[in-house]
């Protein structure tokens, strides 16, 4: 007699053979009861659907937690609450089953009109197990790996976090918190958080002790969700934001800095009294803010306010920089700098030779106190001057093990998400950068998609398969321009001590806002009224 924990921990396990069998309640490390399958609501029907009809995206959660109440039709596909729950706050949240997704195959269902982006899911419950699953090419999404197991889904915040009596509640029509003192303040929660980006995490815990900041992987997982659907949908039926040609086939938002959508005014929010930011969940048509086109899903993933993500960071240190010559490739001094050949540096504060500012480049070291710049021609770059710093830094990612719940919000301790303590105890390197390093395609402001390029990697382990986690694309695709099946969105590239990873974009960033953009700027104790947070929680 298998027990639910099993489930939990087992979910490439088909449930169908389930219905009508006993399962064991185990709680506390004791038994508690016996329940028979078929009163677990949807246990058979609780996946990620079928891209392109009703219901995708969300799901129906196989058994409800505590304090979880299911909204009236959150059982049928084509109702407005399908997969939704109010908590016992009043928040209100979206289950996320787990799903695999197979990238660029050439029998994927939309490979012909979408070629080496085209993106298929399948539920879980489609293999027997994931080396089935990879052996075909498709990949469990690292979203549903947390605390050393897999995942049968998350549940999501529906809306950006408001301030309900000290709770950080997913409300519809609320004032999303930010971390600032002139706009809604994280300070006002319970607990009088500070107004600093890693109060996310507090945030997040005014709800209860199983909730945590929403993460990078969970980000990245509605994002392809999100691609997917509008490739596979044929109208806005089930996908209202449906765009047959293609040039604005995504979620829509508050991005105008009017209240409106830039890719389409029909889009209008209700303003919260602060600028031009939006009430969540306000936009109407409603439909087209959601990840999946439908009422049902999670909104706001385009614009309104930036949303800090975890499970992503960087320790980093910068040095003075004395020197850079006018050569090919351009030599830069730094005493005693301490790199190594193949070390991505940001260079910034430059004075006189400014073309090489706020640019990372890979190095070649030369002697102690010099590296050359690679790729770099400085030969009709003006003169040097004075100044400038050169920063070295090491991103990291939330280790498998993991659990997302158990992140604190400081910079010392072993559990905390910032701090060499913390991110040597929680989180382990990326085992890839992220960052483009090649002249002159090397700034902070890159967008995804860059001509022809295959955007996401399609690896089913490894370095590639993390990126894609993360919602990020491969180096050689962030461009100029961006590609309009990715929105155009931006990708802010940036090494920064103490990172505060960003997504979404705010409510005036125009068309670089959407469900890919990531800001690498920010960091944990930064401070603004246009970045606020969701929280999440796993079973």
């Amino acid at each position: 007699m298998p027990t639910i924990q099993e489930l939990y921990d087992n979910p490439d396990r088909r449930l169908t053979h389930l219905k009508g069998t006993e399962l064991m309640l185990v709680a506390d490390g004791g038994l508690t009861k016996v329940i028979q399958a078929q009163h677990i609501h949807a246990l058979n029907t609780a996946d990620i659907g079928i891209p392109g009809t009703a219901g995708f995206g969300v799901a129906p959660c196989p058994i409800v937690p505590a304090g979880y109440t299911p909204l009236p039709g959150y059982t049928d596909p084509a109702s407005d609450n399908y997969g939704n729950y109010a908590y016992s706050d009043g928040s209100i949240m979206c289950w996320i089953p787990a799903f695999y997704y197979r990238i660029g195959h050439a029998s994927n269902p939309t490979f012909a009109a979408h070629g080496v982006d085209s993106v298929d899911i399948k539920p879980v419950s489609a293999f027997e197990n994931q080396t089935v699953a990879n052996a075909q090419g498709y990949a469990l999404h690292r979203a549903f790996i947390d605390g050393g197991g897999v995942q049968t889904g998350f549940f999501f915040d529906k809306y950006m976090v408001s301030n309900n009596g000290g709770i950080a509640s997913s409300i519809r029509n609320g004032n999303a918190i930010s971390f600032h003192a002139d706009h809604n303040p994280a300070s006002g929660l319970n607990g009088a958080p500070a107004n600093i980006y890693a109060s996310a995490i507090l945030a997040a815990k005014t709800r209860g002790a199983a909730f945590h900041c929403a993460s990078i992987y969970q980000y990245g997982a509605l994002a392809l969700l999100s691609l997917a659907h509008g490739q596979a949908a044929t109208s806005a039926t089930w996908c209202a934001w449906y765009d047959a040609a293609g040039v604005t086939n995504f979620p829509k938002g508050c991005n105008n800095n009017a209240l409106r959508d830039i890719n389409d005014t029909s889009v209008l929010y209700v303003s919260d009294g602060y600028s031009n930011c939006g009430k969540t969940g306000s936009g109407t048509p409603f439909a087209k803010t959601t990840h999946n086109g439908q009422a049902s899903g999670i909104a706001d993933l385009n614009g309104l306010m930036w949303e800090v993500a975890i499970g992503v960071t960087c320790i980093a240190a910068s040095k003075t920089v004395t020197g850079a010559t006018q050569a090919n490739p351009v030599a830069v001094t730094v005493a005693a700098h301490g790199y190594t050949t193949g070390d991505e540096i940001q260079l910034t504060g430059i004075g006189g030779m400014t073309q090489i500012n706020d640019r990372i480049f890979t190095i070649t070291v030369v002697d102690a106190n010099t590296f050359t710049l690679n790729g770099a021609d400085g030969t009709g770059f003006s003169a040097y001057t004075s100044g400038g710093s050169a920063t070295k830094g090491a991103f990291h990612g939330a280790k498998q093990s993991t659990a997302m719940r158990n992140f604190t919000s400081g910079n010392t301790l072993a559990t905390d998400h910032w701090g060499a303590t913390g991110v040597a105890a929680m989180m382990e390197p990326l085992g890839f950068s992220p960052l483009r390093t090649d002249y002159p395609n090397n700034g902070v402001s890159r967008r995804v998609g860059d001509g022809s390029q295959q955007v996401l990697d399609a690896a089913t382990t490894g370095a590639g398969w993390r990126r894609t986690a993360k919602g990020l694309p491969r180096v050689s695709a962030m461009g100029a321009s961006g590609t309009n099946r990715f929105g155009q969105d931006h990708c802010y590239q940036y090494i920064r001590n103490e990172l505060a990873l960003f997504v979404s974009a705010v409510w005036g960033s125009g068309s670089v806002a959407g469900v890919w953009a990531r800001d690498w700027i920010s960091t944990r104790g930064g401070s603004n009224f246009n970045a606020g947070c969701r929280a999440a929680s796993y079973l």
